[in-house]
């Protein structure tokens, strides 16, 4: 018997997350995100200590943008990146079960990065952003470029040390940088943005009110946003609002964004 033909994207319960708005929920972020690693950590709770894994042993595929030299638009390996995706267990099973709902499509998550070393993330917001937006952007003054920086650069740890009431999203194994792929032929789905651009093309909800209902290029992009959203929500695992590819549980921002009372992780366990 050959195998089932994938369902397409217009039928079943795909179509509906595809066909849903999500401009309120982005706004609520928004305006919820603020000084986000300001908010207490629950030391005491049981998945504090949730362990870290490989993502590959719970079937999700992945490689580290940056560890690789095709990695537009760094097109270089970053000193101090790691081959490995890990991440705390719960969000790896998290992650397994969105897999669950897209294998009938053909689809999967394709993860870019998720626990990320200090060092990649000194360099970037210590050095590669700022150096990039003076020669982008001329004009901003200094208070204005580091605003910028922080808009898709969380601050890293001087010297490498980590405060544990404040760790960077991704030092907490609980935040994950992710795609959806055909899982046959590899392609990615249309985000209508490169990952890590720093524009407002990243912003979750960029192609929600485009005024070109004739271009398919924005409502494939729309569409494909929607349907990463809503299968992330339905896990429990919140989105920065100005990153489309960024979800996380567990973690400050989370916390945050959701109305949490505390976030679960502090710096992730060796």
């Amino acid at each position: 018997m050959s195998p089932a033909r994938p369902l397409r994207l217009s039928d079943g319960p795909l179509a509906a997350l595809r066909a849903r708005p999500l401009a309120a929920e982005v706004a609520i972020a928004t305006a919820r995100k603020g000084d986000y690693r300001a908010h207490p950590i629950d030391q005491a709770h049981a998945l504090h200590a949730d362990p870290m894994v490989d993502l590959a042993e719970y079937g999700v595929a992945g490689a580290n943008h940056y560890h690789a030299t095709h990695n537009p638009p760094y097109h270089a390996d970053i000193t101090g990146s790691i081959p490995a995706l890990r991440a705390r267990r719960s969000v790896a099973q998290r992650l397994a079960r969105v897999n669950d709902r897209l294998a009938a499509y053909g689809l999967e998550i394709w993860v870019f990065d998720a626990w990320r070393p200090i060092a990649v993330q000194n360099h970037f917001h210590d050095h590669w952003m700022p150096d990039y937006l003076r020669r982008a952007r001329p004009e901003l003054d200094a208070a204005a470029l580091q605003a910028e920086v922080t808009r898709y650069w969380a601050k890293g740890a001087p010297g490498g040390r980590i405060d544990p009431a404040s760790p960077p999203p991704h030092a907490t194994g609980g935040a994950v940088d992710l795609t959806l792929r055909d899982s046959a032929s590899g392609a990615h789905l249309f985000m209508g943005s490169i990952f890590d651009d720093v524009t407002a093309l990243s912003n979750t909800d960029a192609f929600e009110a485009t005024d070109d209902a004739m271009s398919f290029s924005a409502l494939e992009a729309r569409d494909n946003r929607r349907l990463l959203f809503w299968l992330m929500a339905g896990e429990g695992l919140a989105n920065n609002p100005t990153e489309w590819w960024h979800f996380s549980h567990g973690d400050q921002m989370w916390a945050r964004i959701t109305g949490a009372r505390a976030a679960l992780f502090g710096p992730a366990p060796p």
